[in-house]
């Protein structure tokens, strides 16, 4: 993808081409990181750091992620969830 011209709004906004966002994998949420480096403005995709497959017990899991635990009722309301 080559150079584009972009504008700001009033309020200070700069929209991102539908184009570039699916390229990148952006979505709504998405966090970026914003650099200034001389008179040029960079900004970064923060990209969270995927969880490994890891084997528990003989059973490939997902890695814990420090922080945070599922129960076994979040585990059926997901379950219930898919199912409607």
């Amino acid at each position: 993808m080559g150079a584009m011209m972009v504008s700001i709004d009033r309020a200070g906004r700069v929209v991102i081409p539908k184009d570039v966002r699916d390229a990148l994998s952006l979505g709504p949420d998405a966090q970026l990181d914003m650099a200034v480096e001389g008179d040029e403005l960079r900004l970064t995709p923060v990209r969270q750091r995927g969880r490994r497959i890891v084997e528990v017990d003989g059973w490939p899991v997902i890695e814990a992620a420090p922080g945070r635990s599922t129960s076994d009722a979040d585990v059926r309301r997901w379950r219930d969830d898919g199912q409607r």
